[in-house]
């Protein structure tokens, strides 16, 4: 029989064991997520009494360009155990989440699919596109030195997330709160980097990196005025030294130099005004997928 239903204490070891067969991410990285445990709810599929599938619910919120809001929130950690694939698991639970989430008000969903090929897939359980981003690889004797008075800095999640608002003012885009904002932090401390503020030629901004390897950082997220961005970048090179840099920045601005538009997330529409008016988006920002 299966049963679909919130996650249990006793059942973490179980959905650790399914995260570590589904993305082979690293301990400490599973474990951070469990520590964190009051941002999310996490719900479960199980037939006869064993856990096959798992899904998180962060709860986050889409800030409309008029300054309206929509409730929302972000799937995450969507994984099914390798003995279970090809049984429909995935689109049961999902359905699932539909009927849950519907049933709270909650005014849509986001998913960020964990490999492009996923887009496709998701697109048949009736989620659609609505988010992307710019994106470029950057070598660093293509970013250069930063001026001598711009500054870079560790920033709190509070004063992240104000920056970070402000800036994204008058677009369609994903906020998350200072819990998750937070949560984003301690992921890049554990990937020696931060949460950053930059002041490049009189403009404030913010960052969020990550070392993915020794040679390889991800500025999941850069937002500055376009003006400032190569300001940015150098003062990011020069706090991270590596050999590659990859920088994400919102799709509805003018990137850095060579930079290109990617679909990045996705959405299902539950309330039908949002989705009247809001269905042909394209270049909505989420931003800080914890990918």
């Amino acid at each position: 029989m299966i049963e679909i239903r919130p996650a249990r204490p006793e059942e973490i070891p179980r959905q650790k064991e399914l995260w570590k067969l589904a993305f082979g991410d690293e301990d400490a990285y599973i474990n951070y997520f469990y520590d964190h445990g009051d941002l999310s709810q996490v719900l479960l599929l199980l037939e006869d009494g064993v856990v096959w599938t798992m899904a998180a619910l962060f709860p986050v919120t889409l800030s409309l360009p008029e300054g309206g809001s929509a409730s929302s929130a972000y799937i995450y950690a969507l994984a099914t155990h390798p003995d279970a694939r090809k049984r429909g698991y995935g689109r049961f639970l999902l359905s699932y989440i539909d009927f849950y989430l519907k049933e709270k008000g909650t005014d849509c969903v986001t998913i960020v699919p964990a490999e492009p090929s996923l887009h496709k897939f998701f697109a048949t359980t009736g989620l659609t596109e609505c988010f992307a981003l710019r994106k470029v690889e950057l070598l660093p004797d293509m970013i250069g030195a930063p001026a001598p008075e711009d500054r870079l800095e560790p920033v709190s999640p509070a004063e992240y997330d104000a920056l970070r608002e402000g800036l994204l003012a008058g677009s369609l885009h994903i906020s998350y709160g200072e819990g998750l904002i937070a949560y984003q932090r301690g992921l890049s401390q554990m990937a020696q980097a931060d949460l950053y503020r930059l002041t490049v030629g009189g403009e404030t901004g913010v960052a969020a990196a990550e070392y993915l390897d020794e040679e390889t950082v991800m500025v999941k997220e850069l937002l500055l005025p376009h003006k400032a961005m190569a300001g940015g970048a150098a003062l990011l090179a020069a706090a991270l030294p590596a050999r590659r840099y990859h920088f994400r920045t919102p799709p509805h601005w003018d990137g850095l130099p060579g930079s290109y538009l990617q679909a990045y997330a996705m959405v299902k529409w539950y309330d039908p005004a949002l989705e009247k008016e809001w269905r042909d988006q394209r270049r909505g920002y989420l931003g800080l997928g914890f990918d």
